[in-house]
């Protein structure tokens, strides 16, 4: 279908357009592929994480349009802590023990204080190629996040979702 002028040029009203001819048959050609009810890429498993006692929370939905992304908040289970443990795992269903394992990510640098005190909105951002990434923040401040290699995960511990506040429904609309 392509390619550049012909051993032959056609003639159209007169004038050789070979080039021009090769390139309105290669458009006719692609146009099928072009149609905008094209679906766009979806998350072919859902993310979730899970939750202290193994259950698993559902972030993003299996067959949602991607690139897309969730944030969800966080806290820490004992006071002083400085660091919580998010575990990632792809599917849904109710234990996270029977869903693919995706990886622990480790967030550092969180304010400490009581347990359940500290606020930390972790967002997961699943790109077009269904890659995924996390990143953390409490207030204004971005907290460092590493990805945990398997010989790291024997002491983590899954960190609680936060009980939700009004001061959360505020930020969901941002």
């Amino acid at each position: 279908m392509t390619g550049g002028a012909t051993t032959r040029p056609l003639r159209v009203g007169g004038a050789a357009l070979p080039s021009w001819l090769v390139a309105v048959g290669f458009a006719i050609a692609l146009a099928p592929a072009c149609k905008k009810g094209t679906p766009p890429p979806s998350l072919g498993e859902a993310v979730s994480v899970e939750q202290p006692g193994g259950a698993a929370t559902e972030l993003i939905e299996r067959g949602s349009e991607i690139p897309t992304s969730a944030t969800e908040s966080f806290t820490t289970v004992r006071d002083g802590e400085r660091r919580i443990a998010v575990h990632v795992v792809r599917g849904a269903g109710r234990s996270a023990q029977k869903l693919r394992d995706e990886g622990w990510w480790v967030v550092d640098g969180v304010s400490g204080g009581r347990a359940g005190q500290p606020r930390v909105l972790v967002t997961f951002e699943v790109d077009a190629q269904g890659a995924l990434s996390v990143t953390a923040r409490e207030g204004d401040r971005r907290l460092r996040v590493a990805k945990v290699g398997d010989a790291d995960r024997t002491t983590l511990a899954a960190a609680p979702l936060a009980e939700p506040d009004e001061d959360d429904d505020a930020s969901d609309d941002e």
